[in-house]
């Protein structure tokens, strides 16, 4: 049997707008805080910079020491390249093939003229000397017969009692022994002036700077043995480009630089090849160089630079201490109007001394007058 249950009793009006409203009042202060956090997260509350450019603190040029940018109308001119090379170089070669007893110089030592240099084995030739001697003995005694035959038998033609075919076998006889003698004497000769290449001697004074032979070692004709050069004659060997070659002429004073010693010296054109280099569309130009001062040493083979000069140009110079680099880019100091130092970028081109201290050439950025500030000390 079933039993009815009643009908649920719906709540009242008043009810359902106190739970619609305080829906509503949850939903409205979760909105608000979600904005208030989005204000604060957006600096809303906080104090804000008005747009615009903020002055960066400059350092004052007080103690620092200034140097104006020199503006200056020079000889504009062109750098062409070479190497130092001796003027005369001697290869101390054999004209014998024979073996090398003896080696009398090392490189870097100092050789006068006449100075032995290498000794070769000399046993042969002194053996064919010995035997050519010999020779000549024996070919002057048969001289001595054929020229007594002859004398007698050009007697004995006067008187008749010699046919002139005896008489012209006897004097071809004695003709043919005083030939003989005198080749004898001549091979003598050879030998003795073979003899002397055995001992090879310095043609000059200069310095060592190869050796290419030890004891034991074989010497053939026209094998070099020892290199030697004259350090106190010394010019530059450089490639001027084919279409400055005009500008140079023999006797022209031309400045030079050479590297590894720091030297600048005035070097005097001695010789214009007069022929172009196809692959380097260059001419070989050799410049004689004055001798080092003390305490600088030029030797064969350093770089070097000769400067050639091609009309005047306006150059912006700056001491060498007042560039910065910073990566890839220069930068000077330049003092204002109100005593301060900004930053400057600047393009350098190239470098040189001047007035004895090391100056930079400024091609863009500064203007002549403007003051750069040096390294504090």
């Amino acid at each position: 049997m079933t039993i009815p249950h009643p009908a649920p009793t719906p709540p009242p009006a008043a009810g359902r707008w106190r739970s619609t409203l305080g829906s509503l009042a949850s939903a409205a202060a979760g909105v608000a805080g979600l904005v208030l956090f989005l204000a604060w997260m957006g600096g809303a509350f906080r104090d804000k910079v008005r747009p615009g450019e903020v002055p960066a603190p400059r350092a004052s040029a007080a103690g620092r020491t200034l140097v104006a940018a020199e503006r200056v109308t020079e000889p504009q001119t062109e750098a062409a390249v070479g190497s130092v090379q001796p003027k005369k170089r001697t290869e101390v070669a054999s004209q014998l093939l024979a073996g090398v007893l003896e080696v009398k110089a090392r490189p870097g030592d100092r050789v006068q003229t006449g100075a032995p240099l290498v000794t070769l084995d000399d046993r042969e030739l002194a053996a064919q000397q010995r035997e050519a001697l010999a020779a000549l003995t024996a070919a002057d005694a048969d001289l001595v017969t054929r020229r007594a035959d002859f004398e007698r038998a050009k007697k004995a033609r006067a008187s008749g009692a010699v046919s002139d075919d005896e008489f012209g076998k006897v004097e071809g006889a004695f003709r043919v022994a005083e030939a003989q003698a005198g080749r004898g004497r001549e091979v003598i000769a050879r030998l003795a002036v073979q003899l002397t290449y055995t001992k090879l001697t310095a043609s000059g004074p200069g310095l060592v700077s190869e050796r290419l032979v030890e004891p034991g070692d074989l010497a053939s004709p026209g094998k070099t043995l020892l290199v030697i050069y004259d350090p106190a004659d010394l010019e530059l060997h450089a490639n001027i480009p084919e279409s400055l070659a005009k500008a140079v002429a023999v006797g022209q004073s031309l400045p030079v630089y050479v590297q590894a010693p720091d030297l600048h010296v005035i070097g005097t054109v001695r010789e214009v090849v007069p022929l172009a280099q196809q692959a380097t569309r260059s001419v070989l130009v050799k410049l004689t160089l004055p001798p080092p001062p003390a305490g600088k040493t030029l030797l064969p083979g350093m770089f070097g630079r000769v400067e050639i000069g091609t009309g005047t140009a306006d150059r912006l110079w700056v001491p060498s201490a007042a560039v910065r680099r910073i990566g890839q880019l220069d930068l000077v100091e330049v003092a204002g109007a109100d005593g301060t130092l900004g930053r400057r970028f600047v393009r350098v081109g190239q470098e040189r001394k001047r007035g004895g201290v090391d100056a930079t050439e400024i091609l863009s950025g500064l203007t002549a007058g403007d003051r750069v500030a040096l390294p504090s000390k």
